[in-house]
């Protein structure tokens, strides 16, 4: 069965890669296609000279996450790993250029590329060069023939901060072809006690299973104000302005921010927005919609001391990865996208640690313990449409005072979710 899943996979990757490029062309995301020939060497398993550099002559081990979001997420326990005396190198790959860059910027990580495409060829190649100890995926990065060919190669594959949303359920029928693939891992680190349950329920050995949480939420405090944003925000002359950061936007969704923006603005003038996609190649298409709002606005990658006609700007939109942490920290509300499409949310603990309110959409299925915890708490906001931000814009920025209490409230819910980093180390140093 094993062999047969692999040859599999392998025959069949053309054909999903050829697939990959045809959704692409169609989509907003047509851009990302430019540079998939320069990602082709890590794509087929290539390690660089300067990644060989790096790892000569040291153990290693093999982290994998999706994207940006899941590189944050497993930020803490490559941390927690990394200070460890001895502790292997960490070689983390990922499945987006983004992702890859925020994995670059960790400290804690000696390379980070591009995952290989999962068949046969690319992934021995991979671990021909590398040759890891360990193998720990992150979330839902259930890659059958990576998982495979790392436990014949002994390197008894991990899962942790992982998650199944009930959506999940369909793969139950396919349990039978998975069953081989589930069985390698060594231990699955869940998030909650119902996606626990789901693992449980797909085939994963119950006694591999352990609720540890999520690593993500024992990030460390969000920046007060980095140096940077003071002084862009200095620039647009927004010191004193409240502001309305909304952050990891998609399509759709932004629409319904824009106007609820807008709407909130007629009653309160002062109030500024800035605007910060989830994927940053998405700027261009972020930026025509504050124009067609008829909003001054101003890119960030483009303020700085020769800026000029910055007086009066009323939107700032983030077309970069990494300065979203520290705008949180700056804002008076925030919101998390993700939440109004259905995508299934993205981090809320960043605002809330920085005790700001918080409001998000009902698509949560990713993110549904902080959702709760945030609604119930009185830090976080449920919002369905562009008319409901626009009331707890104004009902927030009107009362100071309930607007520090939510801040406050937030703040709360999001300490109570941290430990997770120690629960994971300490599942991974059970394999033996």
């Amino acid at each position: 069965m094993i062999r047969l899943l692999l040859a599999l996979e392998t025959l069949l990757a053309p054909f999903v890669g050829l697939g990959v490029v045809a959704v692409f062309s169609f989509s907003r995301r047509r851009g990302l296609i430019a540079g998939l020939i320069a990602e082709l060497p890590e794509r087929l398993g290539g390690l660089c000279a300067e990644g060989r550099a790096k790892l000569s002559g040291r153990r290693v081990w093999w982290f994998h996450a999706a994207s940006a979001g899941e590189v944050g997420g497993l930020a803490p326990l490559l941390e927690e790993h990394a200070a460890r005396p001895g502790a292997p190198a960490i070689f983390l790959t990922t499945m987006t250029a983004a992702g890859r860059e925020a994995a670059r910027r960790l400290p804690s990580v000696a390379w980070a590329q591009l995952a290989p495409v999962d068949a046969w060829p690319c992934v021995s190649r991979l671990l021909g060069a590398l040759r890891p100890e360990r193998l720990v995926l992150a979330e839902t990065e259930l890659w059958p023939t990576l998982i495979l060919l790392a436990a014949r190669s002994g390197l008894r594959p991990a899962l942790v901060n992982a998650r199944l949303t009930g959506r999940t359920t369909v793969l139950r029928p396919l349990t039978r072809i998975l069953a081989p693939v589930l069985a390698c891992l060594e231990a699955v680190g869940a998030q909650s006690e119902p996606e626990a349950e789901r693992f449980r329920a797909l085939g994963v050995p119950r006694e591999r299973v352990r609720v540890t949480g999520n690593c993500k939420y024992d990030r460390g405090e969000v920046p007060s104000a980095a140096a940077e944003t003071d002084e862009r925000l200095r620039l647009l002359g927004w010191k004193d302005a409240p502001l309305f950061v909304a952050g990891s936007t998609h399509p759709v969704e932004e629409d319904a921010v824009l106007a609820g923006y807008l709407q909130a603005k007629s009653i309160r003038p002062e109030l500024r927005l800035i605007l910060a996609p989830r994927h940053p190649e998405r700027a261009a298409e972020a930026w025509r919609a504050l124009m067609d709002a008829s909003l001054r606005a101003q890119l960030w990658s483009r303020l700085g001391p020769d800026s000029t006609a910055l007086e009066g700007s009323e939107a700032l939109l983030v077309d970069e990865m990494g300065p979203l942490p520290s705008l949180f920290a700056r804002a008076r509300v925030a919101f998390v996208g993700g939440t109004l499409v259905a995508v299934g949310g993205h981090n809320l603990l960043e605002p809330a640690l920085a005790a700001v309110p918080v409001l998000f959409g009902p698509h949560t299925g990713h993110i549904s313990a902080p959702a709760d915890l945030l609604e119930a708490g009185g830090g976080g906001f449920r919002v369905r449409n562009a008319a409901q931000i626009a009331d707890r814009l104004v009902e927030l920025l009107s009362d100071a005072g309930r607007a520090r209490a939510a801040g406050a409230k937030a703040r709360s819910a999001a300490q109570t979710l941290r430990g997770a980093t120690t629960r994971t180390a300490a599942l991974l140093e059970m394999i033996k």
